[in-house]
């Protein structure tokens, strides 16, 4: 009798585990219809994110977020119409070839076209191309960089004195003494601008090897790469000269600027750009009045000729006090 309670018993505890085991493997089950539901949810975000990134090529004005400062937008408007010595609109000729995403050359014409060299015979680019024919800078900025006195002291000064002298920075001159940044006379702050331009600071080991008016204006070798060049004159020079290989553009904002991939000699700039349809000595304004009013990544927001511009730009401590470290800009 007790044999025959004992396993009646057991027979049922083992049907009461049995059912709970079903019921658990039910539960945790997935229904067809709800996995397919979230594969195609997927699918969706997957389309969703990459119609995201998709980067934008046009060559139409466009915006980018961000408050403009009223007043930098009006010097920038200024100083636009009384840049006389751009290169007017049948002075120059680009062909941004075709758009590069990886390090290959994907173009095969260079990005100069044509350029009418007569309007090198102003001041504001003779002056620049007499200092970039006197190499008074090394490239490499794991090199110190000469003393800064004498002889290239004075062809320096003198491009910054031609480059001061045009209505574009008086204008922006006249900003920074509203903006309380300059002190006095223009003759009073000369010697600060020309520190923040020329003041030499370490990219390499301590090597006092770089400058922001070499970085901005010439360009320089960092490992393998281009670090800065941001002048439109320098790099067709240098492309004329076949030191230069055009790759394709990232994107591009009509004749007046884009960001683009090219080596120069052995050296790669992954993404580089620089104003086009602008003089040197405006380019020199613009970036002054940025880096003092408007610092950091895109900080200085304005409009040319219908498109929705920046300006990047940083100071740093150097040799003599505080420099520009970079000024370029962004669209």
């Amino acid at each position: 009798m007790k044999f025959a309670v004992a396993a009646a018993l057991l027979a049922a505890l083992f049907c009461i585990a049995q059912a709970r085991y079903t019921l658990l493997f039910d539960v945790n089950k997935v229904p067809a219809n709800v996995a397919n539901a979230d594969k195609s949810n997927d699918f969706q975000i997957d389309e969703l994110k990459r119609h995201h990134h998709k980067k934008n090529h046009t060559k139409e004005p466009k915006e980018h977020g961000g408050e403009k400062d009223p007043k930098m937008q009006a010097l920038v408007d200024k100083m636009y119409a009384a840049d006389t010595d751009r290169p007017g609109p049948n002075d120059f000729k680009l062909d941004w070839g075709n758009h590069v995403s990886g390090e290959q050359d994907e173009s095969q014409n260079p990005l100069f076209s044509f350029v009418n060299e007569s309007i090198f015979q102003k001041p504001v680019y003779s002056k620049l191309i007499d200092m970039y024919n006197r190499n008074l800078f090394t490239a490499d900025v794991c090199k110190a960089e000469p003393d800064m006195g004498g002889f290239r002291k004075q062809i320096l000064m003198d491009v910054m004195k031609t480059f001061t002298a045009t209505p574009m920075f008086q204008a922006a001159f006249q900003y920074l003494q509203e903006e309380g940044v300059a002190q006095g006379t223009l003759e009073e702050f000369l010697p600060e601008l020309f520190t923040l331009w020329f003041g030499t600071y370490s990219r390499c080991h301590g090597a006092l090897g770089s400058s922001g008016w070499e970085h901005v204006f010439l360009g320089e070798w960092k490992g393998s790469t281009v670090d800065g060049q941001h002048d439109w004159v320098r790099y067709y020079l240098l492309e004329k000269a076949g030191k230069i290989n055009y790759h394709g553009y990232d994107k591009y904002d009509g004749q007046l600027t884009g960001t683009f991939q090219y080596t120069w000699e052995d050296y790669l700039k992954k993404t580089g750009g620089f104003l086009i349809h602008t003089s040197p000595a405006f380019d020199f304004s613009l970036f002054t009045a940025c880096v003092y009013t408007h610092s950091g990544s895109d900080g200085c927001k304005f409009t040319i000729e219908g498109y929705e511009l920046g300006v990047t730009s940083y100071k740093q401590k150097c040799d003599d006090g505080t420099c520009l470290s970079t000024s370029y800009p962004t669209n």
